[in-house]
């Protein structure tokens, strides 16, 4: 007994390690590296926030305001972008941690929750996505919260799960399929408790968004539904970004298919607790696969995959475990064939995720605005640059791509806003403007910054960006 006991505390010590290395190794790669669009967006929203403007009704934005208000005060700390990427690290290791807690939690076996937890830290994608401040992994976590709160049957887990909900989806509107599962789940296995969880979620999510509306002075739902609305669809994007997740993420998937296999055929569907669990398990996948079918829409990636990619790490733990516990001659082969081509892949992959850098280009940009421009002056650049530059942008264009989307739609308020763009460049107010190579808003505003502006610079990393200055200002040489 005494050898199985340390045994077992030496398996719950496991997964605290590999948590303190992933943190210690994330920590490491952090910089002010600017690497996403929307990251981008995200940041500078946040920024504004904390200058005092008002989303949605002084600026466009794409999305609830949890992850925007959330960002507020770390913007407020006057340290550009960093606090935002401490914040996309932790988030990614309480999801690790929660879910090795909930496969451990239904299954009481160390190795599965060890690699349920480790495959969610390491994750390729996820991984790539912790140097950005995106709201896909804070639904994750989210939707990993819930589903611990349901495998109990007190009140008050329900009512928390409820204001989970609340918070899902107040962060992003692929919470939502979660949101019905849970919804369906409780009715089906804990029926008592449906009146209370449906009053403190639709209850609660109802009186925030009446909330936000009022606040915004009616256009918050305006800007939530009309960005999606203003989206174009093509099969093309939905292939290739079904392509581009296989490419990065085949080391999990792998297995994850095998550990579907084994919770369908070996979880004992007459015991009551297995039944709850394989649904639950089963459903979470749906519900968080189901926004990749989204991946039609114009300018929607990789990231979707983040909703699923937590309920496809355990299930690629269940996969290898299971392996490990056939202890045949196949499962031993299939194991070895794992480790031999997906680990040393995988274990590539993430040491370049950890530390992917454009830190030396996003200097460049922030001191060339620094230097031609006044502390409140605005200048035309993306959001996480002018965060390091600590400059506000011309005319809030933050969002780039969703106001270039709205504008292809023939959107008056795009229609509007490029115009506004166009009279700046032209009367050389910007005294810096900086765009993604081959960005729309280039042959936008094209002529006028041919006529007023020179391209002075291009980055020497991913992503390839243009710095454009005003003629007369040209650096000699």
């Amino acid at each position: 007994m005494g050898g199985h006991a340390s045994l077992l505390r030496l398996n719950q010590l496991i997964f605290p390690i590999i948590l303190l290395a992933f943190l210690c190794l994330g920590l490491l790669g952090i910089d002010h590296s600017c690497l996403d669009a929307a990251d981008s967006a995200y940041v500078i929203s946040s920024d504004a926030i904390a200058r005092g403007l008002m989303p949605y009704r002084d600026f466009l934005a794409a999305h609830p305001p949890l992850l925007y208000m959330a960002g507020a005060p770390l913007a407020k700390l006057g340290l550009g972008v960093l606090p935002f990427r401490v914040f996309s690290l932790l988030v990614t290791a309480v999801l690790g941690l929660a879910v090795w807690r909930l496969a451990w939690g239904i299954t009481r076996d160390s190795k599965t929750a060890i690699l349920a937890g480790a495959f969610t830290l390491f994750a390729p994608l996820g991984l790539y996505f912790t140097k950005s401040f995106l709201n896909d992994s804070l639904v994750s976590l989210f939707a990993v919260c819930v589903l611990l709160l349901l495998s109990g049957r007190s009140r008050w887990r329900f009512i928390a799960a409820g204001v989970i909900c609340v918070l899902g989806m107040m962060t992003k509107l692929t919470f939502l399929p979660v949101f019905v599962f849970t919804i369906v789940f409780i009715f089906v296995y804990r029926r008592n408790m449906n009146r209370i969880f449906l009053a403190v979620s639709i209850g609660g999510s109802i009186l925030v968004t009446l909330a936000v509306q009022l606040l915004t002075q009616g256009a918050y739902l305006g800007n939530i539904l009309g960005s999606q609305a203003s989206k174009g669809y093509s099969f093309t994007n939905f292939y290739e970004g079904l392509h581009r997740i296989w490419q990065i993420d085949w080391p999990l998937l792998v297995p994850a298919a095998l550990g579907i296999w084994f919770v369908i055929r070996m979880l004992d569907a007459k015991e009551e607790p297995a039944r709850e669990y394989r649904f639950l398990l089963l459903g979470w996948l749906v519900a968080a696969a189901l926004p990749l079918f989204t991946l039609a829409a114009e300018g929607h990636d990789t990231n979707l995959f983040l909703t699923a990619e937590p309920a496809i790490a355990l299930f690629a733990a269940f996969g290898i475990a299971g392996l490990a516990n056939k202890r045949s001659v196949t499962g031993i082969v299939l194991a070895a064939a794992w480790l031999i081509l997906a680990v040393p892949l995988m274990t590539e992959r993430d040491s370049g995720f950890f530390f992917r850098s454009n830190s030396g280009d996003v200097a460049t940009i922030v001191t060339e605005a620094r230097n031609r421009s006044t502390d409140c002056q605005p200048v035309l650049i993306p959001g996480c640059y002018a965060l390091e530059a600590d400059r506000p942008v011309t005319l809030n264009f933050f969002d780039q791509f969703l106001w270039e989307e709205k504008y292809k739609r023939g959107d008056d308020a795009a229609v509007a806003m490029m115009d506004d763009l166009r009279q700046e460049l032209s009367e050389v107010k910007p005294p810096l403007a900086v765009f993604a190579e081959n960005q729309p808003t280039l042959d936008i505003v094209g002529p006028e910054l041919d006529a007023r502006y020179t391209l002075d610079w291009q980055s020497e990393v991913w992503p390839p960006v243009t710095m454009w200055v005003p003629q007369a200002e040209k650096k000699p040489g």
